[in-house]
């Protein structure tokens, strides 16, 4: 174990690397400067000739991307590998974090999935070697892309397209984004690299490998080539923290069972009106995570006018968790067993109407342990062939599946309790981030505990997407090409849930749980404030064994089982235009229009009853896209297009439940339309220098169609539901019974703008030449109906930052390489309306700073030293404008040294 001292010294010097290196490189440069003699003046004819620059490494990256975005037509930003197997970012999610207009979400201090322009993961198409894939991790049941679930060292470019083309097939509101591994024909002759690195994390004190290795061949007239790659990555990160699981507020059954400080009737209702968290605990979740890639790429050309690629792209994450909790279980019971029989014995609330402080008699005490085992196996195939049958006509197609299929194999918990406790204290009155909780007995006495509920689930997500594309492409003329072609793709998705939960009543309960318990200790490096820190927990091997809980037989839980088979076939047509106009002013343009089909059947359980239903809706998407230069180095954009994106998976499942004795029916919507919108993009970009750029772009998304959730009466037999669900339970066919399902809704808006600025400092004197700047700054603002049309409840979109910030100041010259970075986006909403009495759910904002040095020791061998989040940045999620808090945790900074080798 690595002594606190060391660790401390560890991150204080991985944090100043960076500023020491760029000194001491700035200092040795004008050190040899000046022992040099200066050179004879250059020769009249010597003097005006353009000196040619050469960049390389992180700038030549740079230039590339930019590169990239000036010759494209609609608007957008790329990201290219520096060098082979070099990818400037350990995780791709952090990596397209750096573009303008994009923010992610962390999952165990990993970027997770992404938000372009204000619209999350849903919005967001991702195609991998040109083929439609979506990669999906734990608890993903929906169209976003999990981008942890790859290494970043198997691709070599991210490109994110913002404006939408004919020839781009439909499926994004806010972007499509490419990835791509590399490629035998990116490399000339025979190329290889390597690359291992050791990972201290500030919380755990492992050092942790990262390899990646990659071997390319191409024969000498670069008319085949093989490539492969492998990247494998461990992680154990600890997710240190306080949650509440949310706050609840008083509605006709959680009225506390007295107050006896309380000595008026007004009293007493101020105190049965307060907000209570409703699960109040700490918690430190040890996270051991296994990530492999493999990559393998093929290129044949036979002639000038034929080439075939064929790319493979395989990866497993392995994720094991463990989640040790000590809570106040009955907080979240609102009846007679649960806050129904708590009596408030003091109490402090503040303005917003909270409890801050409280001391209560007859709380329920809960220790609960639970692991988690999942795994993620993602496999993509992709065949692409392209023939010139002339210099005018050409023909390109590609075939193409992606499998990702996640597993939950085992989900086991068990619940240690003990009852009516008195004496619980809650104290947030110091901090109510970090509150003092002692529990009113020894909480690390197993005698006290009894076994009461264990918990066993197994489940299955397969997402499948088959894909075929083929287009045609034919010049009219040196000014006008045109362009057609059509897209087939078919989405299977299965998701299956089993669980063996049992509660245990009377005698099977078993009381004093030192056979199978552990005590264990929150807080490694989290700002503890006092209260109750060890406290037992179920050994959950030990108590496998002692219950024989995996004995029991698996049920299938209906609410999670579910089907989804969605045919699209889509074709374009587009002509793009390269002229000249109003005096010689290049102008490059595309028209077009896509026509989309799409055929959905979708399965699931109404209760115990297995439910087809079917939906199908057509789309027509004209897009126009403008790029006019007017003087050299500036660039104007125009973009504008109908844009659609189809349901999430969740919302279209026919299934949900039926309760004959409330009268209630919740379901999904299997003839949801698709959200629906029309974008309108303008940009004007100046390269007023090489690698230089400062832009502006301006965005407008009206919203059509926004899928919404409500709540309507209707009589049961016109919900064409089986009537066999209700007559049991004495209900009629007849009755009316509120409905919850999602819906089309009335739509919204969004706007917002993009800067940008990016200069290598050219223009400073010799010794501190080699700095340079990349920064983007983004504003969003959107309005939306989360209501119905008769009752509007408008709000911003979930996921949506209104500020997004990123800055990167780098230096390279000679051998030396450094940048430090950071990335800074305000508050968002995760959930809107809220629940349980709370107006909204969200995330307050957060900054996360980066740096990264690499030091040439040979022109093949670098050293590297990186450090991720140095400021160890909190996730501080909330519920309710009263900003209640609902989940507090960090899981630490961590430093990579490592060596990266290429020939």
């Amino acid at each position: 174990m690595i002594s606190t001292t060391l660790k401390t010294r560890l991150l204080a010097s991985g944090a100043s690397a960076l500023a020491l290196a760029m000194t001491l490189a700035g200092a040795a440069v004008a050190q040899t400067s000046s022992t040099t003699a200066a050179p004879a003046a250059p020769a009249a004819d010597e003097a005006s000739q353009v000196e040619e620059l050469v960049v390389t490494g992180f700038r030549s990256s740079l230039s590339k991307a930019l590169d990239v975005k000036r010759d494209s037509i609609g608007a957008v930003d790329a990201i290219l590998a520096e060098d082979i197997a070099a990818f400037p970012d350990q995780n791709l999610a952090e990596a397209i974090q750096r573009l303008p207009g994009v923010t992610i979400d962390r999952v165990g201090g990993e970027g997770h999935q992404i938000t372009v322009r204000g619209l999350n993961a849903d919005f967001t198409r991702v195609r991998i070697n040109g083929v439609d894939a979506i990669a999906t991790g734990g608890g993903n049941r929906s169209r976003g892309f999990d981008f942890n679930v790859f290494a970043s060292e198997l691709f070599n470019s991210i490109t994110v397209r913002k404006t939408q083309s004919a020839d781009t097939p439909e499926g994004s509101l806010g972007a499509t984004v490419d990835l791509q591994t590399g490629r035998p024909f990116d490399y000339k002759g025979f190329k290889a690299a390597g690359s291992a690195e050791g990972s201290l994390n500030s919380i755990t004190d492992r050092i942790l490998p990262r390899v990646a290795g990659l071997v390319s061949w191409a024969n000498e007239d670069q008319t085949f080539g093989v490539l492969a790659s492998v990247a494998y990555s461990k992680r154990q990160p600890v997710a240190e923290g306080f949650n509440t699981t949310r706050w609840q507020g008083r509605d006709a059954t959680d009225n506390f069972a007295g107050c006896t400080i309380c000595t008026s009737p007004a009293e007493l209702a101020k105190v049965q009106n307060a907000f209570y968290p409703r699960i109040p605990r700490y918690t430190a979740s040890k996270i051991d995570s296994e990530r492999l890639g493999l990559t393998f790429s093929t290129q044949w050309q036979p002639s000038d006018k034929t080439r075939f690629d064929l790319d493979v792209l395989y990866s497993d994450l392995d994720q094991f968790t463990e989640s040790p909790n000590l809570e106040a279980i009955s907080f979240s019971r609102s009846n007679a067993a649960g806050v129904g029989s708590t009596i408030v014995r003091d109490y402090a609330i503040n303005d917003r109407n909270t409890f801050t402080y409280g001391v209560f008699d007859k709380v329920d005490v809960r220790s609960e342990n639970g692991i988690q085992r999942d795994h993620t196996k993602f496999t993509q195939v992709s065949l692409a062939g392209k023939h010139d049958f002339s210099d005018r006509l050409r023909v390109k197609g590609r075939i193409g599946v992606a499998n990702s299929a996640y597993s939950m194999p085992e989900q086991i918990s068990f619940q240690l309790d003990r009852n009516d406790v008195n004496g619980y204290t809650y104290d947030a009155r110091a901090n109510d981030r970090t509150p003092i909780i002692n529990y009113g007995f020894d909480v690390a006495n197993p005698a006290l505990f009894t076994l009461t509920e264990m918990r066993s689930r197994e489940s299955t997500a397969l997402n499948i997407v088959r894909t075929a594309t083929g287009e045609v492409e034919y010049d009219v003329d040196e000014y006008l090409t045109l362009r057609g072609g059509i897209n087939a793709q078919q989405y299977v998705v299965k998701y299956r849930d089993k669980s063996r939960n049992q509660t245990l009543t009377g005698a099977n309960q078993v009381v004093g749980v030192g056979a199978f318990a552990k005590v264990v200790r929150f807080g490694r490096d989290f700002p503890f404030p006092g209260g109750d820190r060890s406290y037992v927990v179920a050994d959950v091997d030990k108590a496998l064994a002692y219950t024989k809980l995996l004995s029991y037989p698996l049920i299938v839980q209906s609410g999670d089982t579910r089907d989804v088979a969605e045919d699209d076939l889509s074709g374009f047509g587009q002509a793009i235009v390269n002229a000249t106009v109003l005096g010689g002013m290049p102008l490059k343009a595309d028209f077009g229009a896509r026509v989309a089909r799409t055929k959905l059947v979708s399965k699931g359980f109404v209760n115990t009853t297995y439910i087809t239903a079917k939906n199908d809706y057509t789309d027509v998407l004209p897009s126009m896209n403008l790029s006019l230069e007017p003087t050299d180095g500036v660039m104007l954009r125009l973009g504008v297009a109908k844009v659609m994106a189809r349901p999430t998976l969740g919302s279209l499942t026919p299934g949900g439940s039926v309760s004959a004795t409330t009268r209630t029916v919740n379901f999904g919507n299997p003839d949801l339309e698709p959200f629906r919108a029309t974008n309108y993009d303008l940009a004007a970009e100046w390269y007023f220098a090489p690698e230089s750029l400062v832009s502006v772009a301006v965005f407008y998304k009206k919203i059509d169609s926004f899928i919404a959730s409500k709540t309507t009466q209707a009589v049961y037999s016109s919900l064409n539901l089986p009537t066999s669900l209700i007559t049991s339970a004495g209900a009629a066919p007849s009755d009316i019974f509120d409905v919850t399902n999602p819906y089309n809704g009335t739509g919204g808006t969004l706007k917002g703008v993009e800067l940008q600025y990016q200069q290598p400092f050219t223009f400073l004197p010799e010794a501190l030449k080699g700095f340079g700047f990349i920064g983007n700054f983004t504003y969003v603002d959107s309005n939306v109906n989360y209501g119905t049309e008769a009752a509007p409840n408008y709000n911003k979109l979930t996921g949506q930052s209104k500020t997004t910030a990123n800055a990167t100041l780098y230096f390279e010259r000679d051998k030396l390489s450094a940048r430090v970075s950071a990335a800074k986006r305000s508050g968002f909403l995760t959930g809107y309306p809220g629940s349980n009495g709370n107006s909204e759910g969200g995330t307050h904002g957060s900054t996360y700073y980066d740096f990264s040095t690499s030091y040439k020791v040979r022109d093949n061998l670098t050293v590297t030293l990186e450090g991720i989040n140095l400021s160890d940045e909190y996730t501080d999620a909330y519920v309710d404008v009263a900003d209640r808090v609902n989940d507090y945790r960090h899981t630490g900074r961590e430093i990579i040294l490592g060596v990266r080798w290429t020939y």
